[in-house]
């Protein structure tokens, strides 16, 4: 034993005198290990290492400390991969014997990570080591004065590290931080993560293990489980499994991945552009084969509840959603119950396969099979066709019982509809979904029916129209229905082939709430009652200000059995007026003619128990300026008084004064009759260019007391 014990001394000894000769030597030249630690750094990765200062320790134990620290981009452009401050690193000391560089406990200080894939597809992450090269005759490598050394890290941590991407290809980038990061075992078979990762107020803790990286197996299996919490509360849960057969080369998948959020909103945090919508419980679990760059799922399951898609559809959201599909061959199902304001709906069917949808880019002009059912109850609406990334065919028929959107939209029931629809690039339309983008992609024919539909209290029945889409220009012509005892017929026709919008509307005669035209128009809501419109009417514009000071056209507007707000008399006569609330309105008429900015009124008249008005005038369209001529005739039991009154200024701030006759004086004519002729059917017929329309009520007797107060309010008797 004694003997054994001596000779292991000795070997020892001579085993640190040799290594330490060499170790003192690369203390005291440390651009000796600065030189090969950027060989070896090019020979695994084909990148190029500098290092601005290296020192080289020995005691308490053999240690290394780097500083300004750079590995240069994929391309060599003068913008680096990484940057980083300060390395410090511990030293093996029997692997320098054979040529190896071995780190242990290696330390990044504040890196600065930049990652970039250039237009061209190369990427910074994608590296090219350097074959090593045998001479000819079978001389070693060192023959050339030259030696190869391998470099080898075991453990690594690292803190606040600041990560950049800029992906050219697919147009996105972005930037996070690792707060603290330790790779442990990163040389061995097992290397083993404790990653967190931060972005604004979420964090994301990777943990978890791979096959050998430093070098790549050919076999690279993982287990790595992610979990994410926003404002320190626990926000959800994602897995990674499987494994990548020859991830250097073909890059053969084999992985299982999946992952849960409560609140879709919460992953805004880590992707503050994709402006993700409110969604409850969201799952997905998937299988992904397949090789090569572009790994393809082969299974995939969704779940989601409560989804907020009103971004997309107005007043729409979804209760439940589920996606399956269990090969990568089989359909994709899809079961969507949700809502679109009150109206309930469900939509069912299949879209494709999971091959066919997963195709990349450049090869998905194949046509996937679409099979969609929307269902109420038990009525439905089918549609059938099919779906690719360029030419897309959709045919739709069927029947819903009731549509009610909610909200300020129109409600139908027993709706019809029966057409065709083509789109010639489906993935332009679906990255540019706004209305005119569709109506310029898209092309086809619809025939719509309605039993009855309901807007805002007025009701049309048998209502129908034929609508196309052809050129970029959408036309609904004849839109026709019965309401208020009348058939009443439209056209609308919506072109966005020029730079600018066009609409125009026809209408002979057309019944509408009221309170949508005064919308259309930016009025204030002054009238209620049930419009009926005559004319045509075109305009051009991306707003509405734009399309309102363009209209032109003729215009005839008429209301029966209405009422009209105080405000409005005050706004007309003058604010001593003293009505309150509103005023029962027998007819009210208006007809104009839109050009050059201005709303040409040549005829205006109202009728109310107390107040007969007749006029004319101009209103600007963008300035909203007035340029009114009005004739009040208040109704004083058998008598009456009226004056001439001038309105300027703007319909937000008018200004009403006595209008001086022909001769130039002002005066107030009081006496005669009330107007015992009926002066609503002339006023409705010029207004209505002569179309039939509904008669104005008959005439209620009057209330003296009312009036008298008007006339006070006018100054007319103390």
């Amino acid at each position: 034993m004694r003997l054994k014990w001596k000779i292991g001394l000795l070997a020892g000894a001579a085993v640190l005198a040799l290594g330490g000769g060499t170790i003192i030597s690369a203390t005291q030249d440390a651009d000796w290990l600065k030189t090969r630690l950027a060989d070896a750094v090019e020979s695994s990765t084909g990148r190029h290492l500098s290092i601005g200062q290296l020192h080289v320790w020995i005691l308490p134990f053999p240690w290394v400390e780097a500083k300004d620290v750079k590995l240069s981009s994929v391309a060599e452009d003068g913008v680096n991969m990484l940057d980083i401050g300060q390395v410090r690193a511990r030293l093996a000391l029997l692997p320098l014997f054979s040529h190896r560089i071995a780190f242990e406990d290696v330390s990044l200080i504040s890196p600065q990570v930049q990652l970039r894939r250039l237009a061209d597809g190369r990427a910074d992450w994608h590296f090219t080591p350097q074959e090593r090269q045998s001479s000819i005759g079978g001389s070693s490598s060192a023959s050339s004065g030259k030696m190869h050394w391998n470099l080898t890290v075991s453990d690594l941590s690292l803190t606040q590290a600041q990560v950049a991407w800029d992906d050219a290809v697919h147009h996105r980038s972005g930037a996070f931080q690792v707060a603290e990061g330790k790779v442990k075992g990163l040389s061995g078979n097992a290397p083993d993560f404790d990653v967190k990762l931060r972005k604004g107020a979420g964090q994301l803790a990777l943990t978890g293990q791979t096959g050998p990286l430093l070098p790549m197996s050919a076999q690279l299996p993982m287990q790595l489980r992610i979990s994410l919490t926003v404002n320190g509360h626990p926000a959800g849960l994602a897995h990674i499994d499987g494994s990548i057969t020859d991830p250097q080369g073909q890059k053969v998948y084999a992985l299982q991945i999946g992952g849960s959020v409560a609140q879709l909103r919460d992953l805004n945090v880590f992707f503050p552009h994709a402006n993700l919508p409110e969604g409850r419980n969201v799952s997905v679990d998937m299988a992904v084969g397949g090789q090569g760059a572009q790994p393809a799922p082969q299974s995939l399951h969704v779940r989601a509840e409560n989804v907020d898609v009103g971004a997309w559809l107005p007043q729409a959201a979804l209760t439940r959603v589920v996606v399956d599909t269990a090969a990568l061959t089989d359909p994709v199902t899809a079961q969507i119950d949700g809502q679109v304001g009150a109206q309930v709906l469900s939509l069912r069917g299949t879209v494709g396969t999971m091959q066919q949808l997963a195709a990349s880019e450049h090869v998905a002009q194949q046509i996937v099979p679409v099979d969609l059912t929307l269902t109420q109850g038990e009525s439905s609406i089918h549609g059938t066709g099919t779906l690719s990334a360029g030419a897309s065919a959709l045919d739709v028929h069927g029947q819903l019982a009731h549509v009610v959107p909610g909200g300020d939209l129109p409600s139908a029931n027993d709706l019809k509809v029966d057409g065709h629809i083509d789109v010639a690039d489906t993935a332009s339309v679906v990255r540019h979904h706004a209305v005119p983008d569709v109506l310029r992609g898209a092309r086809g024919a619809m025939d719509v029916q309605a039993q009855s539909v309901n807007w805002q209290g007025v009701t049309w029945a048998h209502v129908s129209t034929h609508a196309t889409l052809q050129n970029s220009r959408l036309t609904l012509e004849p839109v026709q229905a019965e309401g208020n005892g009348f058939q009443q017929v439209g056209r609308l026709v919506y072109d966005v082939a020029g730079a600018l919008p066009q609409i125009e509307l026809a209408a002979h005669p057309v019944f509408l709430p009221l309170p949508v035209v005064e919308r259309w128009l930016g009025l204030s809501s002054s009238l209620s009652g049930t419009v009926q419109l005559v004319g045509a009417v075109s305009t051009q514009g991306e707003t509405p200000e734009d399309r309102r000071n363009n209209l032109d056209g003729h215009l005839g507007v008429s209301v029966v059995d209405g009422s009209i707000s105080g405000a409005a008399i005050r706004t007309l006569l003058g604010p001593q007026v003293p009505v309150k609330g509103k005023m029962p309105v027998r007819c009210f008429g208006s007809h104009m003619q839109f050009a050059q900015g201005n709303a040409n009124i040549d005829m205006l008249g109202l009728e109310t128990p107390f107040l007969v008005l007749h006029g004319h005038g101009t209103v600007g369209l963008g300035s909203q300026a007035l340029d009114m001529h009005l004739s009040p005739r208040v109704l004083l039991g058998g008598a009456s008084a009226s004056s001439d009154v001038a309105v300027t200024g703007t319909l937000s701030d008018p200004k009403p004064r006595m209008d001086p006759a022909y001769e130039g004086r002002y005066g107030i004519s009081i006496g005669g009759n009330d107007g015992e002729g009926d002066n609503c059917p002339s006023m409705l017929s010029a207004a209505r260019e002569g179309v039939a329309g509904p008669d104005a009520p008959q005439k209620k007797a009057g209330k003296e007391g009312k009036v008298m107060n008007m006339l006070r309010g006018l100054g007319l008797f103390q």
